[in-house]
């Protein structure tokens, strides 16, 4: 990973913090639903500005119909992350874009760091029939 902070050149006493580009990494988890059950796996996500993006897949048993992937928005400022990287506990939102209907779902995420860029995540769902809430874990990596 990136330094987080540089010293300017033109003012020795003032600390800059650089960018962090790692990527984030979720893990694959499980959310219990009536009935059935519903598999997330998100690509690793990649900085893009003031977000983190890739791809996700629902898969849903036995409602295969209810099944989908797409694009995945997550919006971590800087101030975030630096946070997440601190080992303070941290929230973040975005959203997901559905492939073939372009629905869009919101989603929420709250990441407990434990050590080393790693840590538990809660990352929540909303859809029609209520949120769906997946207890995972994540990592940094170094881009």
């Amino acid at each position: 990973m990136q330094g987080l902070t540089t010293l300017r050149a033109d003012n020795p006493s003032l600390f800059v913090a650089e960018r962090i580009d790692a990527k984030l990494i979720i893990a694959p988890s499980s959310s219990k639903l009536a009935g059935g059950v519903a598999k997330l796996v998100v690509s690793p996500l990649s900085r893009d500005a003031l977000e983190y993006v890739g791809e996700y897949r629902i898969k849903v048993f036995p409602y295969f119909f209810k099944s989908e992937s797409g694009r995945l928005f997550m919006k971590v400022s800087e101030t975030a992350l630096r946070h997440m990287v601190r080992g303070d506990v941290t929230r973040f939102n975005g959203h997901a874009e559905t492939t073939g209907t372009g629905e869009t779902r919101k989603i929420t995420a709250q990441a407990k760091p434990s050590a080393g860029g790693c840590g538990a995540l809660t990352f929540t769902v909303a859809t029609e029939n209520g949120p769906l809430v997946f207890n995972t874990s994540y990592r940094i990596d170094k881009p």
